[in-house]
């Protein structure tokens, strides 16, 4: 190897080395959370099993009085979605998005029994297992800037992964494949990174571009892609705001039409409009496709339920397919359960990848650290870090449980920020604590 190539495998080494230390933590937390997050539906089903499941019977009532009722409850302009089973057996739903004040939101969501026309149960689903699955996983439970700091981190993944190939794919070729030395601690943990790390490649690359385009796409989607695809547009809606919201829909007739007219969708929700547009929006999916959930949409004239707008994808642009598949190729949506295990398992390797490097790192540092009079030993060190992140995700899961998403969102933005205040102060005055020291040694 020559001197360029030395000096350019230490640059790669210190990157991927840096990356993962700093970043791994995330990464950890990320992948294990993302684990759960596949399930997040089956999870909040299997918890609430009177809310989502409901006997069978012959024949369904007629819902419309139903949800009228509750338009004047909720109030028309807070409606969120009709939420359709695709099995019998199960409750439809109803969304209104009801926001108070800055420090009272709620998403609350009814569930009907389409049988007998009873309301089965009602929650605020910022309160739900569900929720909280996806926004940890989505944001870290951080409302203000939580989607780019999970960004920042599959970009993390893709540089780490990216180089850990570059460093340790030539290394693997150096001992046999799959072999562990059982040599000391950090020699077989350090197999164990090379060994996953390779063999997981196509995985983790996957899931750092899409994990990095789903957490900066608020910004990564103007420059590359403008708005979002498909989204409807009418600069003249033909009626009022007022009259929009006071127009009456049949869902029933709604839903049969679109399944008329567009037989391949399973439709999963209805929307009506709100800004004059007089339209009822049917979202859904169409078997054996890879994009994600309801990019499907067809729009109905609420007037007499004529077709206004199709947007189906497999018939949409290179650019729009692209970006429709990113969030299903993430989740393991299009495959079914046993993807989603499979992904799980990856998922795992993923957290498993940090964990190694991290100990890796502990043991080739250890010597020096020992040196630190608040030197901790690895095992109580892993135990500390473990319990910690565990009392932490608990402690949220409860708070959201009980008070739904502001509070616990509040508590973690200002204990987040007043850390990273305090680091950063604590940074800076070592920093000019050893510039003076150095300066008042230079004098002397």
């Amino acid at each position: 190897m020559s001197q360029l190539s030395k000096r350019l495998h230490k640059k790669i080494w210190s990157v991927h080395n840096w990356v993962g230390l700093y970043a791994g933590v995330v990464i950890a937390i990320l992948s294990l959370t993302g684990v759960v997050a596949l399930f997040k539906f089956e999870i909040d089903e299997a918890l609430n099993p009177s809310l989502y499941k409901v006997p069978i019977e012959n024949q369904k009532v007629d819902l419309n009085p139903i949800i009228d009722s509750l338009n004047h409850v909720y109030g028309i302009e807070n409606f969120g979605i009709l939420g359709i089973p695709q099995q019998e057996g199960k409750s439809w739903t109803v969304n209104y998005f009801v926001r108070k004040s800055q420090f009272d939101v709620k998403d609350w969501q009814i569930f009907l029994n389409p049988y007998n026309g009873k309301i089965v149960g009602l929650r605020d689903y910022y309160s739900s297992s569900g929720f909280f699955i996806r926004n940890l996983h989505v944001r870290l439970y951080e409302g203000f800037f939580g989607r780019q700091i999970v960004g920042l981190a599959g970009l993390a993944l893709l540089l780490s992964t990216i180089t850990g190939f570059w460093i340790y794919g030539r290394f693997m070729k150096k001992q046999l494949f799959a072999s562990i030395r059982a040599k000391n601690l950090r020699v077989k943990m350090a197999d164990y990174h090379k060994l996953i790390g390779v063999t997981t490649l196509v995985f983790n690359l996957m899931i750092a571009i899409t994990g990095t385009w789903l957490g900066l796409q608020r910004f990564l989607q103007p420059a590359i892609a403008g708005g979002r695809p498909g989204l409807y547009k009418n600069d003249k809606p033909p009626i009022s705001k007022e009259e929009d919201a006071a127009y009456t829909i049949d869902y029933h007739k709604a839903y049969e039409k679109a399944r008329a007219i567009f037989p391949e969708l399973k439709i999963k929700s209805l929307t009506p409009s709100t800004n004059g547009n007089r339209t009822i929006e049917v979202r859904g999916d169409v078997v054996r496709t890879a994009f994600e959930r309801n990019a499907f949409r067809l729009l109905l004239d609420k007037k007499n339920l004529e077709e206004i707008y199709r947007y189906d994808v497999r018939s949409a642009s290179l650019g729009d397919k692209a970006f429709y598949i990113q969030e299903s190729m993430h989740f393991g949506d299009w495959g079914g359960i046993w993807l989603k295990i499979l992904y799980a398992f990856f998922g795992v390797t993923s957290g498993f990848l940090a964990l190694t490097g991290f100990v890796v790192y502990l043991k080739r540092t250890e010597k020096k650290r020992k040196e630190h009079p608040k030197f901790v030993e690895l095992k109580p060190l892993l135990w500390r870090w473990t319990i910690g992140i565990t009392a932490a995700v608990a402690l949220l899961a409860i708070l959201n449980t009980l008070y739904g998403v502001v509070i616990p969102t509040v508590i973690i933005v200002v204990s987040l920020y007043s850390s990273i205040v305090f680091l950063l102060l604590r940074a800076l005055f070592l920093f000019a604590r050893r510039k003076w020291q150095k300066r008042k040694m230079s004098i002397n």
